[in-house]
């Protein structure tokens, strides 16, 4: 993948599974040599607590007291250095609260500001969890067939050029199975540095998915196989969907997002557009490179639903939360039960076994399938997995690269280890 961006990296490969670490690798899909038997999802952590604390939100209902934990910072604030980390934050998810958060390092290695346990930061591809829970709960609305033909859906034509006959279904997007690929030569002009996207997303779908788009290319925005006989993981899959619920509900796909999402759970430092933050309270990514750390500003991105939310981890921990309680946080619902966990198993197990409708399952801590996302960016790294039954999870970001992921899978490890002193 020739590309400035890389909004897509997995998780851990195999968990320190050998004396040394595998690299990340880039070009990794999900389900390429991840976790087998990806069914078998069914969080539940924190069953039958369900009753909201008057005066507070849902987040902070599921937010205990966290102790100190000095043998975790300490291994942290080492790791970070040898992985060249400027800022990190991450918290444990256990029993469906969030049980643990830490904040480390700086936000910005030009002012000195430091890392907090609300400090925003790009959580690059693990936006896609949010992008699919939005889909998924119009789906439960009546407001998206999820066996539907976009081309009949959206307002420009959406057709796979190899099999025209083929419809291109939003459940095959969710499970990037949908015959759509990344043209990294016209997404990388999607990137805005310090500014808004100069293009809107229905554009961004516009130009990239119709035949008179000044983006098309019927060689290489799509796969060469029809839809739903070959699985490629695709962003502009996920750009196209937000655009989608754009039209299902006539709204701004952040506005989308924050009222059905980000609002209701009380993710108050959560959101996708740079105007959303006060720029001197975000995570600035920052490139290792030559031997040295190089802030890279604050980029937005016009097909933002594939990687461009920014979020606290404490505000991710209770997203996730959500999840392993079985999609409802102290009265609040995201989706129903039957309906996530429908999501967590493999939506085309013969094309991968491990992905599901954004969710997917990945050898991680333990060496064992836990289920979430992954997320890289130039200057980003970021994870949110939980155990299959809901009862441990982790949230990581830093504003610093992967690398070679050594140092981040010592420190999820660690955190593991740490969660059974909580």
């Amino acid at each position: 993948m020739s590309s400035n961006r890389a909004i897509f990296l997995p998780f851990v490969l195999a968990a320190l599974a050998t004396a040394g670490c595998v690299p990340a690798d880039s070009g990794k899909t999900p389900g390429s040599g991840g976790a087998e038997g990806g069914a078998g999802a069914d969080p539940s952590a924190g069953a039958g607590e369900d009753e909201l604390p008057a005066g507070q939100t849902a987040c902070a209902a599921a937010t205990v007291d966290w102790p100190e934990l000095p043998a975790l910072d300490d291994l942290i604030e080492r790791k970070m250095a040898a992985g060249n980390l400027p800022g990190l934050s991450a918290c444990i998810i256990k029993d469906g609260t969030v049980a643990w958060c830490g904040a480390y390092g700086v936000r910005s290695i030009e002012t000195g500001a430091p890392v907090t346990h609300e400090t925003p930061f790009i959580w690059a591809s693990v936006s896609k969890l949010v992008t699919a829970t939005a889909a998924l709960q119009l789906a439960e609305a009546g407001q998206l067939d999820l066996d539907a033909d976009l081309d009949e859906l959206m307002p420009h034509r959406v057709v796979h050029p190899r099999s025209p006959g083929t419809p291109i279904r939003p459940r095959a997007l969710l499970a990037h199975v949908g015959g759509v690929d990344d043209n990294w030569d016209v997404i990388d002009d999607y990137v805005t540095r310090g500014a808004p996207p100069a293009l809107s997303l229905a554009e961004v779908n516009a130009r990239y998915f119709d035949p008179s788009g000044a983006d098309y290319d019927a060689e290489l925005n799509f796969v060469g196989a029809a839809p739903e006989r070959r699985g490629v993981y695709s962003n502009m899959g996920y750009a196209l969907l937000g655009g989608l619920l754009e039209v299902s509900t006539g709204a701004d796909f952040a506005d989308l997002t924050h009222d059905a999402i980000f609002a209701p759970l009380g993710m108050n430092h959560s959101g996708w557009r740079l105007e959303d933050f006060a720029l001197d309270e975000l995570a600035e990514p920052t490139a290792w490179r030559r031997g040295e750390l190089v802030p890279r500003g604050h980029v937005t991105f016009a097909d933002y639903p594939n990687g461009g939310l920014r979020s606290s981890a404490h505000d991710m921990a209770c997203f996730l939360a959500t999840a392993a309680r079985g999609g409802s946080l102290f009265g609040v619902e995201l989706l129903p039960r039957d309906a996530l966990v429908a999501a967590m198993q493999p939506a085309f197990p013969a094309l991968d076994d491990s992905q599901g409708l954004g969710w997917y399952t990945e050898a991680v801590v333990e060496r064992a399938p836990w289920i979430g996302h992954s997320g890289a960016e130039v200057g980003v790294a970021s994870d949110l997995f939980m155990r299959q039954d809901g009862s441990l999870g982790i949230a990581l970001v830093t504003n610093g690269d992967w690398g070679d992921a050594r140092e981040i899978i010592m420190i999820e490890e660690a955190m593991v280890e740490a969660a059974a002193e909580l």
